[in-house]
């Protein structure tokens, strides 16, 4: 097998070409999104909005009276579900909640505020942080060229003390835990008085602030893409894959069975495509194996039939020449050639149902008939076996195959559980299925065992006696004659005692 066509170099090229329509799907995204950094897809929409929102409080504060201004702020937190402040440089506190800030915000918040404020028309562009939009090139060279004529007090109110460090941040306090966030604003204290620098505070209890901090969206629909792209390109090899371990699976199920006429089509190079061979390889060697182990049964029991049946007609004769203190001896001896004649015979069964079973013609029988004709066959006279069938039910079976499989049912349950109760041969049609159950009411057999009452030779331990076992091949018969008549068989305990084997045909109307 070459290496390409294995399954697991499928996978892993799979695995890499997945990993390049990500790369190319990401790639993409940020084609489309040339002005968003790290930075930006972290927090900037965050800061945006809480920009936006700032200008709004900072219109509403300067228009009202500075005692209004806990409303205010506690009107905008309840539109936006977050919490407001504003802190001026001197300690001064305005909040829309009782919580005392703590005191690294407040000393985060000193350290982007300055002093006193700039004079100009860029006093409000520097307050909200609008310099922080320009290039780092420009931050480093406009101020030379455009101030170069302009007196050293003049410079020094256009960018005073602690302007050259962002005027917004973000922090998380502990005890209780709150996320915190600082937006430098130009307020009035009154009319009467120039604008000043302020903080404005946003808190929340979660990381994201309802959208303040951290927006998740843009983060989910990437995400979503990206799962998106990997299902749909492993799909086809996730079903490349189970569907003909499926298809293997359904097949050696039905070898388990028994059936070894099943042949599993791959045309694959890779390990399921030897898989498939390797199935189909054991499968006609079992199937050679069985027919062959049972063609060899039945040519011994053939060939032991006719010694064993001219050593009865001996030891018949022996018997009744013998002296009557050898009488008993040779009456032990008839019992053990009458056993190994049963085996001899079961042997012979079991081979010729199973060799005979392609040639077997399957027609429509009455089922009353049948077990009627099994019934009397195995009944003696201290046995009770109730039949409950209706007489119109036909099956599509060989009557041959059937009697035998019925008379092995009804034989068993005479010779395990006859001392119990009556005996109950139940049939019923189900749409184009028939049900026949022979019931009795014995111990049952051990159900770690029940899987195995259908293999040939297999025997309960509470059976394995000459007085009170056979030789294991009853219920194989049963098994044999069945499936060839196209139905299955199953066996199970009753609650709370009894035993049942349940026998289902195709019905035939």
């Amino acid at each position: 097998m070459r290496p390409t066509a294995s399954l697991f170099a499928k996978i892993l090229t799979w695995f890499f070409l997945n990993m390049v329509l990500v790369a190319a799907a990401l790639i993409v995204f940020f084609i489309f999104q040339q002005d968003i950094n790290l930075q930006a897809l972290l927090g900037r929409q965050g800061v945006d909005r809480i920009r936006a929102t700032g200008m709004l409080i900072v219109h509403d504060l300067n228009q009202a009276p500075q005692k209004t201004w806990p409303d205010i702020l506690a009107r905008h937190a309840a539109v936006h579900q977050v919490d407001f402040a504003v802190l001026f440089h001197n300690g001064r506190l305005y909040s829309s909640f009782d919580e005392k800030v703590p005191g690294k915000v407040r000393m985060k918040a000193r350290e982007l505020l300055p002093r006193r404020p700039p004079k100009g028309q860029m006093m409000r562009q520097e307050l909200m942080g609008g310099p922080q939009h320009r290039s780092t090139r420009r931050r480093h060279i406009e101020p030379d060229i455009r101030h170069q004529n302009q007196s050293p007090r003049e410079k020094r109110f256009i960018r005073p003390e602690g302007y050259g460090t962002n005027p917004y941040f973000r922090m998380r306090t502990r005890h209780p835990t709150r996320y915190w966030a600082g937006l430098r604003i130009p307020l009035s204290p009154d009319s009467t008085r120039p604008i000043e620098a302020a903080m404005l505070l946003t808190v929340s209890d979660t990381f994201t602030g309802n959208g303040f901090f951290f927006d998740p969206l843009p983060w989910i629909i990437v995400t979503l893409v990206v799962l998106l792209i990997s299902v749909i390109l492993w799909i086809p090899m996730v079903r490349h894959i189970t569907r003909p371990l499926s298809r293997m699976t359904h097949a050696t199920e039905k070898i388990a069975e028994g059936n070894f006429n099943v042949t599993i089509h791959e045309p694959r190079r890779d390990e399921i495509g030897r898989l498939a061979k390797a199935i189909n390889h054991m499968t006609s060697r079992l199937s050679a194996l069985v027919k062959g182990q049972k063609r060899f049964l039945g040519d011994v029991a053939h060939e032991l039939g006719s010694p064993l049946a001219r050593l009865q007609m001996g030891l018949g004769a022996l018997e009744q020449r013998v002296q009557a203190e050898s009488k008993e001896r040779v009456r032990n001896v008839i019992e053990d050639v009458d056993h190994l004649s049963k085996l001899v015979s079961e042997l012979l069964a079991f081979s010729r149902a199973d060799i005979k079973s392609s040639t077997v013609k399957l027609k429509s029988v009455t089922l009353l008939s049948l077990v009627q004709t099994a019934v009397e066959r195995e009944r003696t006279l201290s046995n009770e076996i109730m039949i409950d069938i209706n007489a119109d039910i036909r099956v599509h079976a060989s009557a041959e195959l059937l009697t035998r499989a019925l008379s092995n049912l009804i034989r068993n349950a005479i010779k395990y559980a006859a001392s119990y109760g009556s005996i109950e041969v139940i049939a019923n049609k189900n749409k184009d299925k028939v049900v026949i159950e022979v019931r009795d009411q014995g111990p049952g057999v051990p159900q770690d065992q029940i899987d195995q009452l259908f293999e040939p030779f297999f025997r309960p331990q509470s059976s394995r006696d000459r007085d009170s076992g056979g030789v294991g091949l009853g219920l194989a018969i049963v098994k044999t004659c069945v499936e060839t008549c196209k139905g299955t068989v199953s066996a199970a305990n009753l609650d709370p005692n009894g035993f049942v084997v349940t026998i289902t045909l195709n019905a035939k109307d």
